[in-house]
C-alpha cells in the first residue's frame, strides 16, 4: 500500500501557458488514461539507457536506475518499498525521462525523493520545447520512519502537446504514470481532480 499525503507537499509551479494548470490528483481515473506501474519489472537495472514500458512508454534513465527494486532509502524521508505496488528509482543523476509514443494533452505522477531535497518536474512538447515546470518539496508524516509516502504532480493542458516528463532530484521515485490523450475541458477537469495548492498521497494498490 501507497500513501498519498495532504498537505505535505510544497509546490512552486512555472507554467508557460495560461490555458494549463498544474495538478495535484492523478489522472489515471481519467477514461481514456494510460497508467504505467512497475510491478512486472522486479528489481530490474537499466544498463542501456532506455527500458520500454509498455502502452507507448519509454523510460530514458540513468543506466544505474532501478525498476521495482525491493526498497530505496529515502533518508528522512523514510524508504520506498516494492509491497504490492512497484516504481521506478532514479540513478546516480537523478533523472527519469518518460516519453509517450503519442503526444498527450495531460501527464501525472507519484513521486518523491531524499529527505532535504527536492524535485524538478518538467513536460516536453517535440522538439524539446519545456511546456511546464513545477518544483516539488515532499515531507513525510514521520521521517526516517516513513514508509511509501510521497505526492502526485502533473499538469494538464488545452492542448495535445505534451511529449515526454521528465522528473530530476536526489533520491527521485515514481510511481503511478497517467496519461491522458485528448484535451479535456480544463476548466472542469480541473475542479474535479484539485489544482495548485492542494497535496495529494501516494497510490494504494
Amino acid at each position: 500500500m501507497k500513501f498519498n499525503l495532504i498537505a505535505a507537499a510544497t509546490l512552486m509551479a512555472a507554467s508557460v501557458s495560461a490555458q494549463a494548470a498544474v495538478i495535484t490528483t492523478s489522472l489515471d481515473s481519467v477514461a481514456g488514461a494510460t497508467v504505467i506501474g512497475f510491478e512486472t519489472f522486479d528489481g530490474f537495472v537499466n544498463t542501456n539507457g532506455g527500458v520500454n514500458l509498455g502502452q507507448g512508454v519509454s523510460l530514458g534513465a540513468d543506466t544505474d536506475a532501478e525498476l521495482s527494486p525491493a526498497v530505496r532509502d529515502l533518508g528522512t524521508n523514510g524508504a520506498w518499498t516494492f509491497g504490492l505496488n512497484g516504481f521506478a528509482a532514479a540513478g546516480t543523476n537523478g533523472s527519469l525521462y518518460f516519453t509517450f509514443d503519442s503526444l498527450r494533452s495531460g501527464v501525472s505522477a507519484f513521486v518523491s525523493h531524499d529527505g532535504g531535497s527536492s524535485l524538478l518536474v518538467e513536460a516536453f512538447g517535440v522538439g524539446g520545447v519545456l511546456l511546464e515546470s513545477a518544483t516539488v518539496t515532499f515531507t513525510s508524516s514521520l521521517g526516517a520512519e516513513s514508509y511509501d509516502e510521497g505526492t502526485t504532480i502533473g499538469f494538464l493542458r488545452n492542448s495535445t502537446d505534451i511529449q515526454s516528463l521528465r522528473i530530476t532530484g536526489a533520491g527521485a521515485v515514481v510511481d503511478n504514470i497517467a496519461a491522458v490523450p485528448e484535451p479535456t475541458s480544463l476548466a472542469l477537469l480541473a475542479a474535479a481532480l484539485g489544482v495548485v495548492g492542494f497535496a495529494a498521497r501516494r497510490r494504494q494498490a
